[in-house]
């Protein structure tokens, strides 16, 4: 796989290694690589990497190729959305795992084990959902697109939208709210002065009654990424998930008990963002998938 890339008049002067690390986005661990295995060309000669580019130049950086397995393996137990030769994107069911952890260690069950089972292949993994979560998860097939769209998340073009219900009736569209970990230790947060900056962004789609309580489903983005971001902001504002026990009021955690409701309805439902090769906005979605249903 080939990365091209024309030198701007605004580059123009910039060293080689400027250029990969800068507008080709490789982490300084692949331009190593890639300087090891003799891939990369200016106008199709070597060039040290040190060695300064001139505008209207083309550098070329020749990628390892993805090997796509023979049998997908684990078709079954995947919902795959969408598949090319850098992404993977499936949709993942409620109360499975992301990835291993202290709760699900090696070997268990996880929706990375099961990607890398259809794979025949490692998977990298580019965000994660909660377990209770489902809807979304994006997989990349190659280190440097894992690499690539991490960067988007920090500059901003990775957009998430989500669908949720929640107990009563939101009165506000933006929340920006700091978030901290409740103590040093603790996996809880907390809406907090002294925590990380936080926005999210809510939109009522319905409300309906349920028990005579009034409940939403609204449509939430995050601006940021924060753990547990949209289930604190939500619980902050007084409107908690329906079957969030971590952050329920008694409220509302009395009326999910009455619906039956033991994990938080939370889905993913679309990705956008620029894809590592066209450099194209591409755009992901599924239906949400809940347990809730009025």
């Amino acid at each position: 796989m080939t990365l091209t890339h024309v030198v701007t008049p605004e580059e123009d002067g910039l060293t080689l290694q400027h250029i990969l690390r800068g507008p080709m986005k490789l982490s300084g661990r692949q331009t190593r690589d890639i300087k090891k295995a003799n891939g990369v060309t200016v106008n199709g000669s070597p060039m040290f990497t040190n060695q300064c580019v001139i505008c209207g130049q083309t550098v070329r950086v020749t990628l390892p190729d993805y090997t796509p397995s023979v049998s997908h393996e684990g078709a079954q137990q995947l919902h795959v959305l969408y598949e090319d030769d850098a992404l993977l994107a499936v949709q993942k069911p409620a109360l499975l795992q992301c990835h291993p952890s202290p709760s699900a260690p090696h070997g268990a069950d996880t929706l990375e084990g099961r990607v890398m089972a259809y794979l025949c292949a490692p998977a990298h993994p580019v965000h994660r959902l909660d377990a209770e979560t489902t809807g979304i998860v994006l997989f990349a097939k190659l280190p440097y697109v894992q690499a690539h769209i991490q960067t988007q998340m920090q500059e901003g073009t990775f957009h998430k939208t989500y669908l949720a219900w929640v107990f009563g009736i939101p009165d506000v569209s933006v929340i920006d709210a700091p978030i901290a970990r409740l103590t040093p230790d603790s996996f809880t947060r907390i809406v907090s002065p002294e925590g990380q900056r936080a926005i999210s962004r809510c939109r009522i789609e319905k409300t309906v009654a349920a028990f005579d309580a009034p409940v939403s489903l609204v449509e939430l983005s995050p601006e940021t990424g924060r753990t547990h971001q949209l289930r604190v902001h939500m619980a902050h504002i007084g409107c908690p998930l329906l079957g969030d026990l971590r952050y329920g009021s008694p409220a509302s955690r009395a009326l999910s008990e009455r619906l039956n409701l033991h994990y938080h309805q939370l889905s993913a439902v679309k990705l956008s963002l620029i894809h590592p090769f066209t450099g194209k906005i591409l755009s992901l979605s599924c239906p949400p998938d809940f347990s809730f249903s009025p």
